[in-house]
């Protein structure tokens, strides 16, 4: 079974638990970056969700942007080149596909 297979197989919370690995890259983060505020919160509330936390889609869509152009995603951007790129292009990633996960659940219009 692949991995995509295994993880959609799984509810979505318990998905969002398995996608929680990625809290040992806030550690290389810590390492190689001077402030992973943004990794950080985004790892947190992954988390919170998996705990049973109501969040919003919304709220997990301004982890990766917001209006205020921050997030992972900006800090992908800045990452370029540099050795956490791979890190905050997975944190990225995850947080993209839990906001995804959230909207499905709330039914909150995207």
């Amino acid at each position: 079974m692949t991995l995509r297979a295994e993880l959609t197989a799984l509810p979505p919370r318990e998905q969002s638990k398995r996608l929680t690995a990625a809290a040992s890259l806030v550690a290389q983060f810590r390492r190689t970056e001077p402030d992973a505020a943004e990794a950080e919160a985004a790892l947190a509330a992954i988390c919170a969700w998996c705990d049973g936390g109501c969040l919003t889609g919304r709220y997990f869509s301004d982890l990766v942007y917001s209006d205020e152009e921050r997030g992972t995603l900006r800090r992908l951007s800045e990452a370029a080149g540099k050795p956490s790129e791979g890190g905050w292009n997975a944190l990225t990633t995850a947080t993209m596909y839990i906001a995804w996960l959230v909207y499905r659940e709330t039914g909150e219009a995207i």
